[in-house]
């Protein structure tokens, strides 16, 4: 792999993969929702789609004919943290379709009738959201935890914010964040490296450096009780707790913890919520990582007359994990997690969004040894440690989206596992 950064600071980087017939383009700017205001909230996704509508050279249907021409794709999408644009095709057209790309981005037309038609189409997005039970708990859970930081900002923003943006935001907000020093470009697959850096050149090297690298600041964990009544069949339930960022120490440590506590049919959630009570169809624990923090989640959807049984196992499940942790658990974990890290970075695309991520987030790049390895070194005493650290009742946050009940149900049910704790503590 090759890393080259010019002197507006773009970072490019070339990845050749022997025995592929195609490449990938990928471009990443550190654009996502969390640095928006809330009056412009959504820009950065609605920049996503505005792009596709048409450059100087040409309108959106003379982009998806040309693309369509040489039988390329090409996708977009948004994060609280970044924007990422891709095109595939194969060896011989991936020129071409760079080309198109980097037109669309550079180039874009903007125009006022485009921007208000696809004012339309995201407020559809926004509906479409809004009648998904488990984003609404997501977006829900975000919004509490974080309130007070840019990560309580939606992606699409809200019907309100998305309606009164103008031609002129867009504008703005472009020439703030799509700048040299918050891009990464990738190429992955087979590929002319030389003819690949002259079309990047062309495009961004007379681009000036502004200043306004990315910048990590910490992010702030709100706990409490978080209820929103909407006429689900099923109450969607998140607990959180305060978790760590795209990188720190305790990242392999907590994630093995957390595979052993909900990841996948052989964790204990699993076999005790689903397996053993069948309270849920599926209940899950992940981390959902930023830069500065993040949160680990545990997930489950359910009928109202199973919450109170599946909390409450649920709560004594964590409280106990730090204690009576097994060596063979530990092993497991590892053995899932590497193969599911490895494995997904084994895709072509998923190989080059994984190093373009942690070179615009980190300015550095993880390989699959690196991981292999870290992994491999972490104990058991490790994994209970940051069970200990991380997963504590005292410093949950619960969040509910359906028929829920009263405030006081939740607050009983988690009070009773906190004294239980307190009491099991002392013991």
């Amino acid at each position: 792999m090759k890393l080259i950064t010019l002197e507006n600071g773009l970072r490019i980087f070339f990845l050749k993969q022997p025995g592929l017939r195609s490449a990938t383009v990928g471009v990443w700017v550190a654009s996502g929702s969390r640095y928006e205001e809330k009056g412009k909230n959504g820009i950065s996704h609605f920049i996503e789609h505005i792009v596709f509508k048409g450059s100087v050279k040409r309108n959106a249907f003379e982009i998806a004919d040309a693309m369509d021409d040489i039988g390329a794709s090409v996708n977009a999408y948004t994060t609280k943290d970044y924007t990422f644009f891709y095109v595939r095709a194969l060896d011989y057209r991936i020129q071409s379709a760079a080309d198109i790309l980097f037109d669309m981005l550079k180039n874009p037309k903007l125009d006022e009738k485009d921007i208000e038609t696809e004012k339309g189409v995201i407020l559809e997005e926004i509906s479409m959201c809004e009648d998904d039970p488990t984003d609404v708990c997501c977006e829900t859970n975000e919004n509490a935890v974080f309130s007070g930081s840019g990560l309580s900002m939606e992606i699409l923003g809200t019907r309100e914010s998305v309606s009164a943006l103008k031609r002129e935001d867009f504008v703005a907000h472009m020439n703030q964040f799509y700048v040299p020093e918050r891009t990464v470009i990738g190429v992955s697959g087979s590929f002319d490296e030389q003819e690949m850096i002259t079309l990047i050149k062309g495009y961004y090297a007379g681009d000036e450096n502004t200043s306004n690298t990315l910048a990590e600041s910490p992010v702030p964990f709100r706990t409490g009780i978080t209820l929103k009544k909407r006429d689900f069949e099923q109450t969607h339930i998140i607990l959180a707790f305060e978790g760590v960022g795209i990188w720190h120490d305790d990242l392999y440590p907590l994630q093995l913890c957390l595979f052993i506590l909900g990841t996948g049919s052989s964790s204990r959630l699993n076999k005790r919520i689903r397996e053993e009570l069948g309270l849920v169809y599926s209940i899950d624990a992940y981390l959902a990582r930023y830069a500065g923090g993040g949160y680990i989640a545990v997930q489950m959807s359910l009928s109202p007359q199973s919450e109170k049984t599946a909390i409450e196992e649920t709560l004594k499940i964590i409280k106990h994990l730090s204690s009576d942790l097994t060596e063979k658990e530990l092993q497991r974990a590892k053995e899932k997690l590497t193969a599911s890290l490895i494995m997904s970075r084994e895709q072509p695309q998923s190989k080059l969004s994984s190093l373009g991520y942690t070179q615009l987030m980190l300015s550095r790049f993880i390989d699959d040894d690196e991981i292999i390895e870290t992994i491999k070194n972490v104990t058991l005493a490790d994994v209970k440690e940051a069970a200990e650290k991380y997963l504590d009742l005292h410093s949950l946050a619960f969040t509910a989206v359906g028929k829920v009940r009263d405030d006081g149900f939740y607050r009983g049910i988690i009070e009773k596992a906190n004294e239980a704790q307190n009491t099991t503590g002392r013991g």
